[in-house]
């Protein structure tokens, strides 16, 4: 039970999941309640006490992350019904009385952790509570304003089995999944100085410029570019490609086949020296076609010096090291990061455990989940540690912002090692190979003795980071926006479901439901005219215009303001 999200990587900050107690104490032992549960209720439904902990969801004192439910008791264990149990009599509600309404909610997501394991049955028809089992089960609170006054809430769970013993204790914690980090303000640099790609050829700090412009483009790069799976192109309308700025490399990974690009540059070779640090910038573009069956890697830092550090043969601080790019699989339907492509760094270092490489997702605001068929500026630093000492640095940025950093590296004990190459490496596993024509484009490349970012003028869609949910729904946006008569709510679809629209003041109270219905991929607007769901029009000010999707609890959301 490491991660909250396997297909993202995303850990939770302790083995066996993350908790907040009634005191507020992270992974704390003060339940919000408990109930003790006798043989005798096995086959029937219990009812769990829960209004404090609902209260404190609604009115957002605590993030709904859902119940976690844990058994008070030494030993023994529990086994409920589940949301995918084949009778729906017996699956979980959430009973919910306010003051305006009494509501029973069906569980938006449920699962249970399993002690030394990565992976949580999310479809069981089951949900288990014992020492080694923690139950975790999440409802949609959207629709209830956040100043509304829970009078009691109570969680019902069918009893399935019951272990030999006559009582049992279930204890009830607020769930905490691990927040995402702020992202960082955008961090200009070298390239939005000069304010000119093409100038950064000229810089004293920069040692390779490449923006396959030029017929001789190849000649900027040590070996590898003359590979027939490589191609400059400045059009690709079968894939929607769009151009950064002129020509870009595309890459493709032959169907049955591993490699799409495998060059590099060399140091020692193009400059007279092997650097100990070194930024390196280039642009992504990941295309529609791009389905993969396994992780594999993109172009990074290396020191394998063609001896150790990559492909299973594991590094041991004296034969050679790697820290390639890293992509990961598009995680599965209704994973709340579905449609995005994980990328990261895939590490042979003197500390591995294992024969193969350590991955690193960029999970920092959840900026390293990339959007298909987008550009975007992906950054790399690397400072190799002093020999023998843990004080080696790693870092990424995606447009500008800081996506992942991690001290403490230790990928030499010799000052023989340094950084030998920049490896371009596009490649398909592991033993995997690709199940169709995938491909990728990479444009601007730059090595730098400096920290190079974004560059300036470029036509590239900058859009805050990803949010679990957001690559259900993109471009929500209010047009005008202040406005007086009417606005106009925009947001497109990338799969048909279950949406709502609302509105809602600054003091979180819903004015107006705009819409709750399933809709279909595409462009969708939806009109507001100032007016509240009786038709009364609002006063003047600032409003939240909210997409809710079915089953989520997470939202997209954007600032309209109302004019006198």
């Amino acid at each position: 039970a490491e991660f909250y999200n396997r297909a993202g990587l995303l850990r939770w900050q302790n083995t066996m999941g993350d908790w907040v107690d009634a005191e507020g104490i992270t992974n704390g032992v003060v339940p919000f309640s408990r109930r003790q549960i006798v043989s005798a209720e096995v086959n029937s439904a219990v009812e769990i006490e829960a209004t404090e902990l609902v209260q404190a969801w609604i009115s957002r004192a605590l993030p709904n992350d859902g119940f976690l439910l844990r058994l008070g008791s030494a030993s023994g264990s529990l086994a409920f019904a589940a949301r995918d149990h084949a009778d729906p009599a017996l699956r979980p509600v959430l009973h919910v009385r306010t003051e305006q309404s009494t509501t029973g909610l069906p569980a938006a997501a449920d699962t249970y952790l399993i002690a030394e394991e990565n992976t949580s049955p999310g479809d069981s028809p089951e949900l288990r509570v014992s020492p080694e089992h923690y139950l975790l089960i999440r409802f949609d609170l959207s629709n209830y304003a956040q100043n509304e006054k829970v009078i009691a809430a109570s969680l019902h769970l069918h009893v399935l089995e019951m272990s030999s013993v006559d009582t049992l204790i279930v204890d009830v914690f607020s769930c905490k999944v691990p927040a995402p980090g702020a992202s960082s303000q955008q961090m200009p640099g070298l390239a939005a100085e000069l304010g000119s790609e093409p100038e950064l050829r000229n810089n004293p700090d920069v040692l390779l410029f490449s923006d396959f412009e030029n017929s001789d483009w190849k000649s900027d790069w040590s070996y590898g570019m003359g590979a027939g799976t490589l191609k400059t192109i400045s059009s690709d309308s079968k894939r929607r490609f769009k151009p950064l700025q002129g020509r870009a490399l595309r890459v493709k990974i032959p169907r049955g086949e591993h490699t799409g690009m495998n060059a590099g540059f060399n140091f020692a070779e193009e400059t007279g020296d092997e650097p100990e640090e070194i930024y390196f910038r280039y642009y992504l573009r990941i295309s529609d076609a791009w389905q993969t069956s396994h992780n594999g890697k993109l172009p990074g830092i290396s020191g394998t010096y063609n001896s150790g550090g990559w492909g299973g043969r594991p590094s041991n601080g004296e034969n050679g090291w790697s820290a390639r790019g890293l992509f990961r699989m598009i995680p599965p339907d209704g994973n709340p990061l579905q449609s995005r492509i994980p990328i990261g760094n895939y590490v042979y270092h003197a500390d591995m455990p294992g024969t193969y490489g350590d991955s690193r997702v960029w999970q920092q605001g959840w900026l390293g989940f990339l959007e298909k068929n987008r550009w975007y500026c992906v950054e790399q630093y690397l400072r190799l540690n002093t020999p023998g000492e843990n004080d080696g640095v790693l870092r990424g940025w995606i447009d500008g912002r800081l996506a992942y950093e991690e001290t403490g590296w230790r990928w030499r004990d010799t000052d023989a090692l340094k950084i030998e190459k920049i490896w371009m490496n596009v490649y398909h596993g592991g033993s995997a190979r690709a199940p169709q024509d995938i491909y990728l484009y990479i444009d601007n490349v730059v090595i730098a003795r400096t920290y190079i970012g974004p560059a300036a003028g470029l036509a590239v869609s900058v859009r805050e980071p990803a949010r679990a949910g957001d690559g259900d729904a993109w471009r929500l946006r209010s047009t005008p926006n202040p406005f007086r008569a009417q606005t106009l709510i925009h947001f497109t679809l990338q799969r048909t479901q279950n949406v709502k629209l609302v509105v809602y003041d600054v003091l979180g109270r819903q004015i107006r439901l705009l819409a709750e219905q399933r809709l279909p991929v595409g462009a969708h607007r939806r009109r507001w005219d100032g007016r509240n769901n009786s038709g009364v029009r609002v006063t003047a000010g600032m409003y939240f215009y909210v997409l809710h999707f079915a089953g989520q609890h997470r939202v997209m959301s954007g600032k309209v303001v109302l004019l006198p």
